[in-house]
């Protein structure tokens, strides 16, 4: 894969440029070059050698982009590769893509944007909220994997001989109560809610560690992903990052997930289970969460698609009331990497380490939640 990110003039036409590489964090200085076009320009970029674009690059074009509108300055983008093309339309960015026979317009992102709600398959998925005590923190965690579980109960003791003070920890498989939540790792989606309703402070996230999506069939079912119409999708929960990106993962291979009857199961081994009984035809499940799953499980399902986004991931947030304390817990996470006992205990959480979300990060996955949650 190509990391340097440079842009080329293509020869004989004014504004118009060949992106190369990878669009992240590193191309801030690099696609500020181009941020003194005249107003009233017409710039035409080609991606069709941009390998990759994460979460920063897509804020960083974003900022171009509406600083160029704001000159009266066209835009037009093509040549976009699947998945780069999967993300501008999630995020919003669909409307600069210029495809065959199209300008540059809303109609750009066709049905891809705000998918339509889908039909419900009978499922019970309420879930009772726990109650704790004021007197100690509530620590919930919702697992990428069940294997993880008891490495999260090792971390919530090591939190609380580090910090001195008592905290209870709970596996979530439900959105967390925010009046008895106080510290909170989160799936994505889940995360945005607590942060924007609540007031939740995203401080962590795990190094290396992004959410990405497996579309499963069952292993005995040798249909290609194409030929899966008007079928029932098992996956966790509607409100998740992972039934969004699955969606998308459909729709651009050509098969219209909004005529999919869903069937929400409330945690992915459920849904899991579903499948190899036959309830659902498609899983849609986190990447991390197929890869621990046990050889028995492996050999009765088949993967069809994958995404490869680098976009999404899992947060580790604080209560608003904490917000005073938070430095105290960001520096027992980050010298956990650094100490025998909690190299130990990162192994166990599959968790390279911590490092501080990034701000371009946490604005485009709050403005996907934004878009799309319900």
């Amino acid at each position: 894969m190509t990391t340097t990110f440079t842009i080329q003039p293509i020869t004989g036409k004014d504004y118009h440029y060949d992106f190369v590489g990878s669009i992240d964090a590193h191309s801030a200085a690099t696609l500020e070059a181009l941020s003194d076009i005249p107003a009233e320009s017409h710039v035409l970029l080609d991606f069709s050698k941009v390998e990759r674009v994460n979460s920063m690059g897509l804020s960083l074009l974003l900022k171009l982009f509406e600083q160029w509108e704001g000159h009266r300055i066209r835009v037009e983008v093509q040549n976009l590769n699947r998945m780069v093309n999967m993300l501008f339309k999630i995020t919003g960015l669909g409307r600069f893509v210029l495809t065959e026979g199209q300008t540059t317009t809303a109609d750009a992102e066709s049905s891809l944007v705000n998918p339509e709600p889908p039909r419900h398959s009978e499922h019970d998925t309420t879930q009772a909220h726990a109650k704790v005590t004021n007197e100690k923190l509530h620590f919930v965690a919702s697992l990428q994997s069940g294997q993880q579980l008891t490495g999260w109960y090792l971390l919530n003791t090591y939190l609380q001989r580090r910090l001195t003070r008592a905290i209870h920890f709970e596996q979530s498989v439900d959105t967390p109560d925010p009046s008895t939540t106080d510290l909170l790792f989160a799936k994505p989606f889940e995360a945005c809610l607590m942060i924007k309703k609540h007031g939740f402070i995203p401080l962590m996230r795990p190094i290396a560690e992004v959410d990405e999506v497996v579309i499963l069939t069952r292993a005995d079912d040798v249909r290609s992903l194409s030929d899966y119409e008007d079928v029932t999708v098992g996956t966790a929960s509607e409100g998740s990052f992972v039934y969004l990106l699955g969606r998308f993962l459909c729709d651009e291979s050509g098969v219209d997930s909004s005529k999919f009857t869903f069937d929400f199961s409330g945690n992915e081994i459920k849904a899991l289970q579903s499948l190899i009984r036959k309830k659902c035809d498609l899983l849609f499940m986190l990447k991390k969460t197929y890869e621990g799953l046990s050889s028995f499980s492996h050999s009765n399902v088949r993967k069809l698609d994958e995404s490869v986004t680098d976009f999404a991931c899992h947060l580790f947030c604080v209560a608003p009331h904490l917000k005073d304390e938070s430095q105290a817990l960001i520096d027992v996470l980050m010298a956990m990497e650094n100490d025998e006992q909690g190299k130990e205990i990162l192994k166990d959480i599959q968790i390279q380490g911590w490092q501080k979300p990034e701000a371009g990060e946490l604005k485009m996955l709050q403005m996907v939640y934004e878009r799309y949650a319900k």
